[in-house]
C-alpha cells in the first residue's frame, strides 16, 4: 500500500484501465478520430524526434514522423 493513500482507499486505476474505460470524444467525425489515433501512435512510437502535421484547407492531409537516434 502507498504511504500517501489512506487505509481502506481504493487503488488508482492504471493507465491501461483508464484508456479502456475512457469514452470517445463527442462531436468528432470518424476521420477526425482516425487522425487523432494516428498522431497518438506516431507520438508513442518515437523517443526523440518530431511529428509534423500537414494541413490543407482545414484538413489533416499528412503526418510525418522523424525519429532521432542518439548514440551518446
Amino acid at each position: 500500500m502507498s504511504a500517501n493513500r489512506p487505509a481502506g482507499a481504493t487503488p488508482e486505476p492504471s493507465a491501461s484501465d483508464a484508456a479502456a474505460s475512457r469514452p470517445e470524444p463527442v462531436g468528432l467525425t470518424a476521420d477526425e478520430l482516425e487522425v487523432i489515433r494516428r498522431v497518438r501512435d506516431s507520438l508513442r512510437s518515437i523517443r526523440f524526434g518530431t511529428v509534423l502535421i500537414v494541413v490543407q484547407e482545414g484538413k489533416v492531409v499528412q503526418i510525418e514522423t522523424a525519429e532521432k537516434i542518439r548514440l551518446r
